[in-house]
């Protein structure tokens, strides 16, 4: 696997594995479900083999009320249409349920694909279309999401938050040829890019004050787009030196700070304990 593509993967499954919540919210809106938030996510076993006994591992793959879920995370096209009918296939015994002597019944797991890079919101489907033996035709849909077809807050809006970390990848196609940018282009990409992350820290601070994620959510959040802003944008040293991802570090230096904190804390207490156990000893 690239290192590109180890980056987008590794991300991705953090954040899709955080929050059950945030899951929930993100399946019924892409596959038009309505099950309650506080359901059960039971996380699956991603590996498969096809034919060739070649491992086929699926990013993210779960059931929720007794129906199997298959996320991927794309950067581009390529041929996730095929992987993604392959990937339904590979395993069939999971799913197939045998009527009678004559017929068997395969359940496919409603799959989906999420564009990382993907801008645009009017096609929100991939098809491929099966030419059967006897020359029926079934298109087979998966659905598509484009991550950055959307603002911040309107994620929010659409149920969407759990692809929030993602939209520090907006600015990726502006990296390249930074170095031969005028002083003026330049400061245009650190003005965006600082609008950029104040929009994603002051959308991520109104779902912390809503409790719609919880603390350690919070941080884990903040940790993700830490790992993606330094491989993506790692070339450029004014961002840092300019101060233009203040509002972020601000953050992620805070809940460094407080964890630290609350570490010493508690380690202070396991010494006090200790030490009350002791004097308890000694007068027995």
């Amino acid at each position: 696997m690239s290192e590109n593509r180890k980056i987008y993967d590794v991300t991705f499954k953090r954040m899709f594995r955080l929050s059950g919540r945030m899951l929930i919210k993100f399946v019924n809106k892409v596959f038009e479900k309505n099950f309650p938030l506080d359901s059960e996510v039971r996380f699956l076993d991603p590996g498969s083999e096809n034919e060739e006994n070649e491992i086929l591992e699926k990013d993210i793959y779960f059931e929720i009320c007794g129906e199997r879920f298959q996320i991927e995370a794309q950067s581009y096209w390529d041929d996730m249409m095929f992987r993604l009918f392959e990937y339904a296939v590979s395993n069939p015994r999971k799913n197939y349920d045998k009527t009678d002597a004559y017929h068997a019944v395969y359940r496919m797991p409603k799959q989906a694909v999420v564009f990382l890079k993907g801008k645009s919101r009017r096609h929100n489907k991939l098809y491929i279309k099966l030419i059967l033996p006897d020359e029926q035709e079934v298109e087979y849909s998966v659905n598509a999401v484009r991550a950055l077809g959307y603002t911040p807050q309107e994620l929010v809006e659409n149920d969407l938050e759990i692809l929030l970390p993602f939209q520090i990848i907006r600015m990726y196609n502006r990296v390249n040829g930074y170095d031969s940018y005028t002083d003026k282009k330049k400061d245009e990409f650190l003005h965006d890019f600082e609008n950029m992350c104040r929009d994603i820290r002051n959308t991520m601070d109104s779902l912390l004050t809503d409790e719609s994620i919880t603390n350690d959510e919070y941080r884990e959040m903040l940790n993700i787009i830490k790992s993606l802003k330094a491989y993506l944008y790692s070339s450029i040293d004014d961002i840092s030196r300019k101060g233009a991802d203040s509002m972020l570090n601000e953050k992620i230096i805070l809940w460094d700070d407080r964890i630290k904190a609350e570490a010493k804390a508690e380690a202070k207490q396991e010494k006090n304990r200790e030490l009350a156990e002791m004097m308890i000893n000694c007068y027995c």
